[in-house]
């Protein structure tokens, strides 16, 4: 009999043997096959794409910049040589214009004096003595003043043409010397801009941090919280983090993240009316490419001091304010299952530890968001799998 007895006994255990490992691996496929879901944190989203924008920008500018310098330093080379030939040839041209209308000027004499010579010279009919004489002394002045007219068109064809040149390449200098002065002006403004643009990334890449840094506070908080309470046990070797976090000396993998399922009737959610800021899951970092898990959802009321709402029946095993998390009230309910709320603004002024509560109580008060997290058996559960959302 007493065989009989050890042999129930050895083969109970073993069967209970069986069944742990059973539940060890299957807890290791939901590890494994949890769908990393997206839109973790809105903000840090919105931060992210805003990082992603400024270092393209950036990008561009210093592409312009270096092209600039370029231009700029092969100009640097003749700029002094073209102001000196742009002010030589202005003064030049301004020497070849008095000359064009002295020139024209003198032409326009000429060509009178020619003109009424010649009506004299076809206006002699009965020519005396005299007259003959007086003749051939204007055609002689009008022989001269013909080769003097002759040579000044010449000279005046010659300014025209050399006036013109000059005209041309003053244009030309003009034209090298403004972009010049255009392409040094772009400089400037793109370097000012640089130093503007690179400032506010640097702002956007402090804020991220600081987000990213309170997130990951946050759930160290909370974690820590929960293991206290044991109500989460953790086997594994958790990443240690300083009170400021440098999220770029996370690993690549910051930490599993162990979930189960809820299969249970939904209930009412902790806030009436709100958004989903930031959802349960594996986060992908998109600025420094880790992964970090979530292991709530943030609400964000959209009326202010919006009511805070146990949503099934239980006992308060913690309600204390915390640094990272303000004030947190944990609820233990049937089953396994807890729920937790942080960042309550005012606690109700009976929300005491060890207090029986019924479901739709007010636990307190918040504006700005409220974090919410459900966790069954040592594992975390998606907060959206049990209560219901509108």
């Amino acid at each position: 009999m007493r065989a009989f007895w050890l042999f129930v006994l050895s083969v109970t255990l073993l069967f209970a043997s069986n069944i742990d490992r059973q539940i060890k691996k299957s807890q290791q496929r939901l590890q494994i096959t949890q769908v990393k879901i997206h839109g973790v944190n809105l903000k840090l989203s919105k931060l992210a794409r805003d990082i992603r924008s400024l270092t393209k920008e950036l990008g561009r500018i210093d592409a312009k910049i270096q092209t600039l310098n370029v231009l700029i330093n092969e100009a640097n080379k003749k700029y002094k040589a073209q102001i000196e030939e742009f002010n030589q040839t202005k003064t030049q041209v301004s020497a070849l214009m008095l000359k064009q209308q002295k020139l024209q000027q003198e032409l326009i004499l000429l060509i009178s004096n020619s003109f009424a010579k010649s009506l004299l010279l076809t206006s002699m009919n009965n020519p005396t003595q005299e007259d003959v004489l007086k003749e051939e002394i204007l055609k002689a002045v009008q022989n001269y003043e013909d080769t003097r007219l002759k040579k000044v068109s010449q000279e005046y064809a010659q300014t025209q043409t050399m006036l013109q040149k000059k005209q041309k390449r003053l244009k030309e200098l003009e034209k090298a010397i403004a972009q010049y002065l255009k392409n040094r002006g772009e400089l400037e403004a793109l370097k000012k801009r640089r130093k503007k643009q690179l400032a506010l990334l640097q702002k956007k890449r402090k804020s991220y941090d600081d987000e990213k840094n309170e997130l990951l506070a946050q759930q160290k908080e909370l974690s820590a919280t929960l293991r206290r309470l044991q109500i989460i046990k953790e086997n594994q070797r958790r990443a240690r983090a300083s009170k400021k976090v440098k999220v770029k000396k996370y690993e690549q993998n910051y930490r599993q993240l162990r979930t189960t399922h809820y299969h249970g009737p939904k209930t009412i959610p902790p806030l009436d009316k709100f958004i989903i800021v930031k959802r349960f899951g594996i986060y992908k970092d998109p600025i420094y490419n880790i992964e970090i898990p979530n292991e709530n959802i943030e609400l964000k009321p959209l009326l202010p001091n919006a009511k805070v709402r146990n949503v099934l029946n239980g006992k308060i095993i913690l309600a204390k304010w915390t640094p990272h998390l303000r004030n947190v009230v944990v609820v233990k309910h049937d089953n396994g299952l807890y729920t937790i709320y942080a960042y309550i603004d005012k606690l109700s002024p009976f929300v005491k530890k060890g207090r029986r509560i019924r479901k739709g109580y007010v636990l307190g008060r918040v504006n700005q968001k409220l974090i919410f997290e459900v966790t069954k058996n040592n594992v975390h559960i998606n907060p959206l799998e049990l209560i219901k959302v509108k």
